[in-house]
């Protein structure tokens, strides 16, 4: 049975659970807080789609499509736009622990990714 995005969203804080290795690696290296419940949902999707275990390997279009998913799901603007601020948030606050190529999401930047896939 393949699981949908929202089903293994809640393994995050298990030990093993999709998207545990991500978070661990984000909170070893957290020097503030902040931001955290919003990077647990990008390290979920991440894993859960990608494979992805290393917040290197985090571009800013997994964050985009995240985004995506939840405008799918009903999720108004302004929730979406809260989202973005936490991610650039977290991005800033540990710009050191993704790679050198990241692009710091933005609303402006998902609006524009939004409507190329449209096309």
């Amino acid at each position: 049975m393949k699981r949908e995005y929202f089903d293994v969203l809640e393994e995050v804080y298990t030990e093993g659970g999709i998207g545990n290795t991500v978070m661990n690696e984000f909170y070893d290296n957290i020097v503030s807080g902040g931001s955290e419940r919003q990077f647990a949902r990008l390290a979920v999707y991440m894993e859960w789609k990608y494979g992805i275990k290393s917040i290197k390997q985090i571009k800013t279009e997994h964050i985009y499509e995240l985004l995506e998913l939840f405008r799918g799901e009903g999720y108004k603007d302004a929730t979406l736009k809260s989202y973005i601020s936490a991610f650039r948030r977290a991005c800033k606050w540990h710009r050191n622990l993704l790679s050198e190529d990241f692009v710091i999401p933005s609303n402006t930047g998902f609006e524009k990714w939004a409507e190329k896939r449209k096309v």
